[in-house]
């Protein structure tokens, strides 16, 4: 064995690359390759302390010899802090596995993922170093451009979350971290469009900061920061789609922001804001132009655009326009047929235009269009229990307008059977008489 391994060494002596790689004099070579054999072997057998040793050797006499030194040591630390009982023996290999990543960013590079791994690793051993962890969180954030750094701004907004409960940062040293996180995410999914791992790392951040994030405080965070910072409308952008977000749009700092920025950078995004802001003023007819003009809603993106065909459905309904609003709806119901708020306005249309809808004027034509309506409201809960509560009011108050027992017998017509509705829209529903 030992003659192998003394040829082995003289092999890889062959080039300074080589010798770099093994150690740097060829005893180091002998040294690195027999513990090198020693510590696999154990690390095959899952016998991580009886690797340990000889890992050490590697890392000491060879430490460029593979990645992999790393990455299995990071395995072979973890299990001796998990068994060890004594605690400054386990102190000393909570130390050896932090220090680790500090040598792997010296040999493998990527230093802004090693320093986030690094402060990860501190929270999960040594909490009570939690000052420390936010620092070097920090500074792994100015190498966000590396790759597959993905998940490094999650893991730092979650310490510092840990540092808002330790009350070592404030509710605006929180807001602050989360923007520095939504930017870091957002320029990672500028830089690699194609894929969405940072837009949903993004999503899981919003999901974490929501329970911090009350109307009442942001109201009063961002109500402080509007002089400072009206004139900057990526500041702007962000607070606006914070409080939208959060359903803050009744704030009066809402709409002064929202109005500040829509003059700044009137944008589809921008005219989208200000509809929501309109929308809770009831001023339908504004709502109507900020979403109908230059084609806005086509250039949002997926989920605020069907939000934005919803207010603008809303507004229609608010507005007896109900041609205009049951042809929105359908444009909403094409591209996502299990949206029950759709389905809801859509009832709420047709409940509307009843006086435009009354067929040959007898009593049951004049009241058919409710069995219709109705019907959207059933069909709303059933594939969006959000809507259940709405819906089941609806149904209640809407069921009570249908024609008699009286009426379908006057005219000679049956409960259960097939009724078609026409007027500017088309359909076909059952006949019930109302329960009196």
């Amino acid at each position: 064995m030992k003659k192998i391994l003394v040829i082995a060494a003289a092999l890889v002596m062959g080039s300074a690359v080589h010798a770099q790689k093994y150690g740097a004099t060829p005893e180091d070579s002998i040294t690195c390759l027999q513990n090198l054999s020693v510590y696999q072997e154990f690390f095959k057998q899952k016998n991580y302390s009886g690797a340990y040793d000889a890992w050490k050797k590697v890392l000491e006499v060879c430490p460029a010899t593979s990645l992999n030194t790393y990455i299995r040591g990071n395995t072979i630390l973890k299990n001796m802090i998990a068994k060890e009982k004594d605690a400054t023996k386990r102190a000393q290999y909570i130390d050896e596995m932090l220090n680790l990543w500090d040598m792997r960013a010296k040999y493998y590079g990527r230093p802004g993922y090693c320093l986030g791994m690094k402060a990860y690793d501190m929270r999960q051993y040594a909490p009570n170093r939690l000052q420390e962890a936010m620092e070097l969180y920090n500074q792994a954030l100015t190498y966000a451009e590396e790759p597959q750094f993905v998940s490094i701004p999650r893991l730092y907004f979650m310490c510092m979350i840990d540092a808002y409960k330790a009350k070592l940062i404030d509710k605006e040293g929180l807001m602050d971290a989360y923007d520095k996180t939504e930017m870091v995410l957002e320029g990672i999914t500028k830089r690699n469009p194609a894929d969405q791992t940072a837009s949903k790392e993004l999503d899981i951040v919003g999901s974490m900061f929501e329970p911090y994030a009350s109307c009442e405080d942001l109201v009063a965070l961002y109500t402080q920061k509007f002089e400072a910072n009206k004139g900057d409308a990526e500041y702007l952008r962000k607070a606006t789609m914070m409080l939208n977000n959060r359903g803050c749009t009744d704030a009066e700092i809402f709409f002064q922001m929202t109005d500040a920025l829509h003059v700044l950078d009137p944008n589809p995004q921008s005219a989208y804001l200000m509809a929501s802001m309109y929308r809770s003023k009831k001023n339908f007819e504004k709502v109507v132009s900020l979403l109908t003009e230059n084609d806005n809603i086509s250039k949002l993106d997926s989920a605020d655009k069907e939000n934005a065909l919803l207010m603008l459905g809303e507004a229609y309904l608010q507005l007896g326009q109900y041609v205009n609003g049951g042809r929105i709806c359908q444009a909403i119901l094409e591209h996502n047929p299990d949206n029950g708020k759709a389905y809801l306005i859509l009832g709420l249309l047709y409940a509307g235009s009843v006086d435009q809808c009354s067929g040959d004027g007898t009593p049951v034509a004049k009241r058919a269009p409710y069995w219709v309506a109705v019907d959207m409201f059933v069909r709303a809960k059933s594939i969006d229990p959000s809507t259940a509560d709405n819906a089941n009011q609806l149904i209640a108050n809407y069921s009570k307008y249908f024609p008699t027992a009286d009426d379908l017998f006057t005219y000679g017509l049956r409960e259960g059977a097939d009724y078609t509705v026409s007027c500017w829209y088309t359909r076909t529903t059952k006949i019930r008489a109302a329960k009196l």
